[in-house]
């Protein structure tokens, strides 16, 4: 039987273990008083830990397509928190496409149209919609007093979204993972897949009562009436239709919906203009999918280059007739494009890149990506490595501008991101060979071998059984190992003594592993190092308590090392 241990964390942050080995984290208090709920990088950082990434010399194996995420109450190393007035990171939050908040405020058409080299982009699904997540939908726009065009979310009213439900045949299944810090009777906003996703599971830690809402632009919020930090996963299934959906070309003007967001009359009446003299549209000549094939056409062809300088005159109508801009410039003046046509759009964005999505009779809301995206991502919180390819081969136009994008994606593919320090098992490699099995102690067998590139096992990974992919099937069975007793009273990085036995003879070493409570598998596990196996069976060892161990309930576990 295990005996019963306490392990305090630095920083006011309490864990304790009972006798089934689980360790449980308490809200952060200083003394008396629950931690400002107005989150700062500060705090961010306490909630993290040490802000350091977390040892990945050993890892278990990665968590298969379609499995939960664990439940830990705590930032990866770069996840964002989710709060009542938007996320927060590590450290600033770039916002070059609109704020991130819903009710943030309005996105400004600039003429700052050059190419961005890399931006951050946040990680929320599995599989990863990189770097088509909508973060924030906004559905009008409109022309200030001195030519200023903003588009922004006009909502008056919030619907609540059912939960539960399976899947259904045109569907994608995804899981949502993020980390809220809630506050009672406040709407937090969350990202999303797609504005018609069903809702089908949602897990949190802890246990708390959770509405899901959405607003007239389908951005989607979580409120309940708890107090504090809270991870919810939610698995949530998407059309198809909305990734790579079909334009009915039987479609006519008068099937279009009446009452789309209107323009104001200036405003129509320019873009009319833009839309007969320069892209060269004419409803009378044109049906409603051939006018919009031509828009696609055109603002992919778009290059992200400076302004030009000697170039003055309302800004939509100088960006669409020069054809310069990244990603928010063609999505913002497709949007008064398409509006003026009567095409139902929105403009959609995150913090790495914005698109738009249409309205089509028979189809419903269809995403479409214009490209002028940066040149690479900074892919932080990465849960898994798979990428959902839904989308990326539409039937709409390539001209050569856009075809180039998409060239220079695939060469550079996304399985070369620049993936950061997040806490998936897609960690670049540089990340991996820096790390140490454990942080020292009794039973230690030191630095471990060459790791390999990414993906693959390594010298060590494979003497450990750890193996990826097909390998596993072939690595040969675990004998079952026993913990006896885990006891003591540690700082984060103090020591922790572990006893226990294995069969006599079936193994030499043994590695203990701590585990969300909640993971599938051996999801998130943190290594605490490895001990001999004795003669008669019997391990025992003492190591350091991660620095990395984070808010959350965590179990201790072991697995025997087979070569």
């Amino acid at each position: 039987m295990m005996g019963r241990w306490k392990l305090v964390v630095a920083g006011g942050l309490m864990m304790t273990v009972a006798m089934s080995a689980v360790v449980v984290a308490q809200e952060s208090r200083r003394g008396d008083r629950v931690l400002h709920r107005y989150l700062d990088r500060d705090l961010w950082l306490e909630l993290r830990g040490s802000g350091e990434a977390p040892p990945r010399a050993v890892r278990p194996p990665q968590r298969a397509p379609g499995e939960a995420p664990a439940l830990e109450v705590s930032p990866g190393a770069e996840e964002w928190i989710w709060t009542s007035s938007g996320p927060v990171g590590p450290g600033t939050l770039e916002e070059p496409h609109g704020p991130l908040n819903p009710a943030g405020g309005e996105t400004e058409l600039d003429d700052l149209t050059d190419r961005v080299d890399s931006l951050d982009y946040q990680a929320s699904f599995d599989p990863s919609v990189v770097p088509l997540k909508r973060g924030v939908a906004q559905n009008r726009v409109v022309r200030h007093e001195g030519g200023r065009y903003v588009s922004f979310l006009e909502s008056r009213v919030n619907r609540p979204v059912a939960i539960g439900g399976d899947e259904q045949v045109g569907e994608e299944l995804f899981w949502g993972s993020f980390l809220v810090r809630m506050e009672p009777g406040q709407r937090h906003s969350i990202p999303s897949v797609a504005p018609n996703q069903r809702v089908l599971v949602v897990n949190t830690e802890p246990l708390v009562d959770l509405e899901v809402e959405v607003d007239e632009a389908d951005n989607f919020f979580v409120r309940g009436d708890h107090d504090g930090m809270v991870r919810i996963n939610m698995r949530v299934a998407a059309p198809t239709t909305y990734f790579d959906g079909r334009f009915d070309d039987a479609v006519t003007w008068d099937d279009l919906p009446r009452g789309v967001a209107p323009l104001q009359r200036d405003v129509r009446r320019t873009a009319e203009t833009v839309l007969s003299e320069v892209i060269g549209i004419d409803r009378d000549r044109h049906s409603p999918r051939e006018a919009l094939f031509r828009l696609v056409e055109y603002y992919r062809d778009f290059e992200g280059r400076p302004f030009p300088a000697d170039v003055v005159g309302d800004r939509y109508v100088e960006i669409t007739r020069q054809q310069v801009g990244v990603c928010r410039h063609r999505s913002l003046t497709f949007m008064v494009s398409a509006l003026a046509l009567g095409i139902p759009t929105r403009y959609v964005y995150n913090e790495a890149h914005a698109f738009v999505e249409v309205r089509w009779p028979g189809l419903g809301w269809r995403r479409i990506d214009l490209g002028g995206a940066a040149d690479q991502f900074h892919y932080q919180n990465q849960q898994s490595s798979a990428i959902h390819e839904g989308g990326w081969h539409d039937d709409l136009p390539t001209p050569p501008a856009f075809q180039e994008e998409l060239d220079r994606m695939e060469a550079t593919g996304f399985d070369g991101l620049d993936q950061g320090s997040g806490d998936g098992p897609g960690e670049p490699a540089e990340a991996r060979e820096s790390s140490e099995v454990g942080d020292g102690g009794e039973g230690e067998l030191g630095e471990p071998g060459e790791q390999g590139e990414p993906g693959e096992p390594g010298e060590f990974m494979g003497r450990a059984g750890l193996t990826t992919g097909d390998e596993q099937s072939m690595a040969p069975p675990e004998p079952p190992v026993e913990l006896l007793s885990a006891d003591g009273e540690v700082l984060r990085g103090h020591p922790l003594r572990v006893r226990g036995r294995v069969e006599a003879g079936a193994v030499q070493w043994v590695e203990l592993f701590l585990v969300p409570v909640h993971a599938e598998g051996w999801a998130g596990a943190l290594s605490l190092g490895i001990a001999d196996v004795d003669s008669g069976g019997y391990f025992e060892g003492q190591w350091a308590v991660p620095s990395q161990v984070r808010l959350g309930r965590w179990r201790l576990r072991a697995r025997a090392i087979v070569e």
